[in-house]
């Protein structure tokens, strides 16, 4: 059965899907099976993937129950992927209006789990129905944060409503941990939030990722090809271990994935 993981903060602009792709990538790269699911409206991992979006199930096909999990998943160089969709924004009150609404994917998923060594969210910037399905689906969640002043402060919302769902919705649910994203070691505040975070993870009990990603040119130049429409080519280049396999971001996330691995999953 696969191990399904959330990628999730209530706020945006902080490497939540930049997190969500590099660890999909990042264990396709090392040989495990997995599948991505995009629900976040912006869809900019469905982007990245180079997965259609028109005349093609979705993930709000999955969810409405118009189709199963497995006839929505799109083959891509990167690897599979059922699509995010913009349509998502203007069902969420019709999904909020139903009758235990909260375990809407975690249902859909259950016929294709054993397919899969992994699964991957990533989810809107919002604590909204979205996020609170990918929680019940999965595991165990991965809060990145960025250094900043507020992030810290706003883990301790974000990791009250983990809780709320493990003890109401899925008591399996753990925290992976947090994951500081977007470090630039010359600047002072990334330096005090760095040398901050595992005090503040010790009295609010969670668990902070040793490894940190730092600021990297490899991720904006990926990032940016998954804004070309292109061949095949084009696509395989959004990988950033295919591409920049020597950078500082290949090697964090590849540090990452092996302490998420060994510390928090495998133990």
């Amino acid at each position: 059965m696969s191990i399904k993981i959330a990628i999730a903060n209530q706020k945006g602009g902080i490497g939540k899907t930049t997190t969500a792709l590099n660890l999909a990538d990042g264990l396709v790269h090392i040989g495990y099976k997995v599948l991505f699911i995009d629900l976040d409206p912006q869809r900019n991992s469905t982007t990245t993937y180079g997965a259609k979006i028109e005349n093609t199930n979705t993930i709000v096909d999955v969810l409405k129950k118009d189709c199963k999990a497995s006839e929505a998943i799109q083959h891509m160089p990167m690897g599979d992927i059922i699509a995010g969709d913009q349509l998502l924004v203007q069902e969420e009150m019709y999904f909020n209006s139903l009758k235990a609404r909260e375990n809407l994917l975690k249902r859909q998923i259950k016929e294709i789990e054993d397919e899969y060594d992994y699964i991957v969210m990533d989810t809107p910037p919002n604590l909204g129905v979205y996020m609170i399905n990918a929680l019940t689906a999965a595991d165990g969640c991965i809060i990145p944060i960025e250094a900043e002043s507020y992030a810290i402060d706003g883990l301790s919302l974000l990791i009250d409503t983990v809780n709320e769902v493990v003890d109401a919705l899925n008591e399996d649910l753990k925290i992976y941990g947090v994951l500081l994203n977007k470090y630039d070691s010359r600047n002072k505040l990334d330096r005090m939030i760095k040398e901050a975070l595992p005090e503040v993870a010790k009295e609010k009990k969670f668990y902070a990722f040793q490894t940190v990603i730092r600021i990297s040119q490899a991720i904006k130049n990926v990032q940016s090809l998954g804004n070309i429409e292109g061949g095949e080519d084009e696509i395989k280049n959004r990988s950033l271990f295919q591409s920049y396999p020597s950078s500082n971001a290949a090697i964090d996330y590849a540090n990452f994935i092996k302490e998420l691995l060994e510390v928090r999953i495998n133990g």
